[in-house]
């Protein structure tokens, strides 16, 4: 991309406009990124499955739509983003473009800035997407005929809010590593770091449903880690809790990303100490 190009896509006004151009060029970068393109070809294959299963009346088409929403986005969308984020963001730091980049009228915090303004503008909003229609379907939902133990149970609208705060946490982690660890090989290394960590968190729900404390630690979506499929059904108030951790997580990611970029820290530490305190509050009060 040449200096002009990209002079021509930012405009020329205060730094909130030259990131909020940049971060429009980010999200069209990141939504078409390679590492989804292997989520699609899963899609398709889970959407081909559920067809078939609902056709041949083992299924109901409820059920269909609600699990492959929720495998789509949480499984597979989710840390794809962190892939997609972390190349994009780093992509403006290689050496190759590091020249014209330095030429246009951003700095790195501004590029990092318009990294998170991308996320939120692409990935996200996807995630929105997924959350929206699950909140639809949910009514539609039901246990399996024979097995009311086992199946799906729809959640509610401010359950669903979990979907999209999981990839914007996904994104935000991505963007961080990009600025932390550009090194060759860091992104696979702490992805499979943290995949082993958050099993090691994982306990099996007990017979009544409860799930044991270390679980709820875990960065992911509660009523989808269970070992009885969706069925138990949680206090709502530890599900908002457990929102504002995650919440808090993706926080720290950020903040973590923007204290790697030269310029004024003390506003990023205070927000960085307010969330440590918020993200641990929530940790606590998400037990019950």
């Amino acid at each position: 991309m040449s200096t002009i190009t990209l002079s021509r896509r930012l405009p020329s006004a205060g730094w909130p406009a030259r990131a909020g151009g940049l971060g429009r060029v980010e999200a069209r970068r990141m939504l078409r990124h390679p590492a989804y393109w292997f989520g699609l070809a899963w899609l398709a294959l889970l959407v081909a499955g559920l067809t078939i299963d609902v056709a041949r009346g083992r299924e109901e088409i409820g059920n269909a739509v609600y699990a492959a929403t929720l495998l789509a986005v949480c499984l597979f969308y989710a840390p794809l983003t962190v892939i997609s984020a972390n190349r994009v963001a780093a992509a403006t730091f290689r050496r190759q473009v590091r020249e014209p980049l330095d030429a246009a009228p951003v700095d790195a915090r501004q590029r990092t800035i318009g990294a998170i303004l991308g996320l939120l503008r692409g990935p996200v909003l996807v995630g929105v997407a997924g959350m929206l229609v699950m909140s639809i379907v949910a009514p539609f939902t039901a246990p399996a005929p024979g097995d009311p133990v086992n199946g799906i149970y729809g959640r509610g609208v401010l359950e669903h809010l979990q979907v999209p705060v999981l990839v914007l946490g996904a994104g935000l982690l991505g963007i961080a590593l990009a600025r932390w660890v550009p090194m060759p090989g860091a992104l696979p290394l702490v992805m499979l770091t943290l995949w082993f960590g958050v099993q090691g968190l994982y306990a099996p729900a007990d017979a009544g449903g409860v799930v044991h404390a270390p679980t709820w630690f875990a960065p992911w979506i509660m009523w989808a880690a269970e070992n009885v499929g969706l069925a138990p059904d949680h206090v709502l108030g530890q599900e908002m809790w457990h929102l504002a951790y995650l919440l808090g997580l993706s926080v720290l990611a950020g903040v973590a990303a923007l204290l790697r970029t030269p310029g004024n820290r003390r506003g990023l530490w205070i927000i960085a100490a307010i969330a440590v305190l918020v993200t641990g509050l929530a940790g606590w009060q998400q037990l019950g």
